[in-house]
């Protein structure tokens, strides 16, 4: 049995993982699912191979689980694992691997180009209300870890981005595709591979209770049907003592009348609500407030 720290192999298992990783296109395809989430048509772009063959080696990673696959609507998309075995194995292969060649920072850099031209986000500038509030959300985070993160209502993927560096890990979710499909290239863009994008229902999260450090609401939560329901499940996926950052973005003549709301939901559930930040563009205000997770209140709460 061939041992790597606490990866353990025996000769029936470690033959088609070395077979797996012992090409080179392989080994180039592994390099960049470590780094993101891609389409076949993704991948065939950067490698200037037909989709056959890029498809078959990408089912053998996915065969000896150096690869994971998942489909998302219409498309399937591949990624290195972030968790378990699959993903030591990962790291103990690259780790053989000069990324500093030159064939593996082409690929790198038409990836960007790819990513860049699909999603209209070449040399794109940060708006400065985007940027106030950005700033806003970074100083709930002073002096607080973020962990695991999840990040409900994904949209474009700016929280999920502004966060994912200070996480251990980032889970984004949204209901609609489109909004999918730009947070991932997004979030690849900017290098963060710990972050990962899925089809999600803020009204039945696919997610064990007590998962996350840190939850984000980002400007769902007032527009909800069903705001309680809403709330009542991001604080079930929550650790308790955890915490939830909440953004709201709404119209100046609704300003009032919406923090008024978003403080009463908040008084209604499990939550201790910090104090209710806003900045404005004029026309529209943003309303950031961090709220904590009392481990005591939200046992019994989830309980009754």
């Amino acid at each position: 049995m061939f041992m790597a720290d606490s990866i353990a192999y025996t000769l029936e298992k470690l033959q088609p993982l070395l077979h797996a990783a012992s090409d080179q296109t392989r080994l180039r395809l592994l390099y960049l699912c470590s780094g993101g989430e891609y389409t076949v048509s993704e991948l065939v772009a950067v490698l200037g191979q037909s989709q056959p063959r890029v498809s078959r080696h990408l089912k053998i990673l996915c065969d000896v689980g150096l690869l994971e696959r998942f489909r998302d609507g219409h498309w399937v998309y591949f990624r290195a694992p972030q968790h378990g075995v699959g993903a030591q194995s990962v790291a103990r292969v690259l780790a053989f691997l000069d990324t500093s060649d030159q064939t593996i920072q082409a690929d790198a850099a038409q990836m960007k180009r790819v990513l860049q031209a699909d999603s209209g986000l070449v040399n794109a500038e940060v708006p400065m209300t985007v940027r106030r509030l950005h700033r806003l959300m970074l100083e709930q985070f002073l002096s607080l870890p973020v962990g695991e993160l999840l990040d409900i209502g994904v949209g474009n993927g700016g929280t999920l981005k502004l966060l994912a560096s200070r996480a251990s890990s980032a889970h984004g979710v949204d209901i609609d595709s489109a909004s999918r499909q730009v947070a991932r290239r997004a979030v690849a863009l900017a290098a963060l591979n710990n972050c990962t994008v899925r089809p999600g229902d803020m009204y039945r999260l696919s997610f064990d209770d007590s998962r996350f450090d840190t939850v984000v609401l980002d400007e769902v939560l007032l527009s909800a049907e069903r705001p309680p329901a809403a709330l009542t499940e991001a604080v079930r996926v929550m650790k308790p003592g955890g915490h939830m950052l909440i953004v709201e973005h709404v119209a100046m003549h609704d300003a009032d009348e919406s923090q008024a709301r978003l403080t009463q939901l908040l008084a209604e559930s499990p939550l201790r609500c910090g104090l209710v930040r806003s900045s404005n563009d004029g026309a529209h205000k943003f309303l950031v407030t961090m709220a904590f997770g009392d481990a005591d209140v939200q046992h019994r709460k989830q309980a009754q």
